[in-house]
């Protein structure tokens, strides 16, 4: 007989151990759907930032070392 609804248990057959405590309203210590839409957010800025940093470090150590600018500015 094919099945309506689909299995609503999202553990599977995963260990007790390792599967969310279970409240009244759900699952305890589980982060909410809004914190992880921030978190995306924050990672990608420290990810930009990041890159950015590593290029202006890598733009002054090549100007430390050969005394131009790069990119044709000064020449």
């Amino acid at each position: 007989m094919p099945r309506i609804f689909s299995n609503l248990n999202l553990n599977g057959s995963t260990p007790p151990r390792v599967q969310p405590t279970i409240g009244e309203w759900g699952p305890l210590r589980v982060p909410s759907t809004k914190a992880k839409k921030r978190m995306r957010i924050w990672v990608g800025l420290v990810l930009l930032g990041t890159m950015i940093a590593l290029f202006l470090l890598g733009w002054y150590v090549y100007h430390a070392t050969t005394g131009s600018w790069g990119f044709g500015i000064g020449s």
